[in-house]
């Protein structure tokens, strides 16, 4: 048995070396394509992930996202205003709705039972084309008691940071105009 051809399963270097060239960019390739969905769905949130209902943040109730309207919302805050009472209206604050113009509450942790989603909000100033219809868990801001301001009619919630900046703007504005 010399040194020949046909030794049965002997695959030389060159032959390895070739299997590894073909291999390995189709590998890098396709761990780059589940790298970028990876990041685009989780961790950047630019797709976001579809969703079939929403916690309600008030009656702490999974509600079908076909219901998750003005109705639902006025009639749960017909059933539910000792709860809403619980999250005060903010008067001195010169940030409004961005949707009606009218009083924000600073909403509190305070739930009557917990729900998955239901302590948590995107900022609608620093990501205002979320679609409501999906969840966005890289914008998704967990409610420290001090940090959510909302309008429950409209669902529109704004961060601390954002209404911060925005008070901010408002009272140097007016240092100006009174000087």
């Amino acid at each position: 048995g010399g040194r020949g051809h046909g030794n049965g399963g002997d695959l030389g270097m060159e032959t390895w070396i070739f299997v590894l060239l073909l291999i390995l960019p189709n590998l890098a390739i396709q761990c780059f394509v589940w790298l970028i969905v990876y990041c685009c769905v989780y961790k950047w949130g630019c797709c976001g992930l579809s969703i079939s209902w929403i916690p309600c943040y008030l009656c702490c109730q999974k509600i079908p996202l076909t219901s998750w309207n003005s109705f639902h919302r006025s009639s749960c805050l017909s059933l539910h205003q000792g709860v809403m009472n619980r999250h005060p209206l903010q008067p001195e604050l010169v940030t409004r709705c961005g949707r009606c113009s009218g009083l924000l509450r600073r909403w509190t942790r305070y739930r009557t039972r917990t729900v998955r989603g239901n302590n948590s909000f995107v900022c609608e100033v620093c990501h205002p084309d979320t679609d409501p219809c999906k969840r966005f868990p890289a914008f998704e801001v967990i409610n420290t008691d001090s940090n959510r301001f909302n309008c429950f009619s409209c669902d529109f919630d704004v961060c601390g940071e954002c209404v911060g900046k925005n008070e901010e703007k408002w009272f140097e504005k007016r240092q100006i105009t009174c000087v």
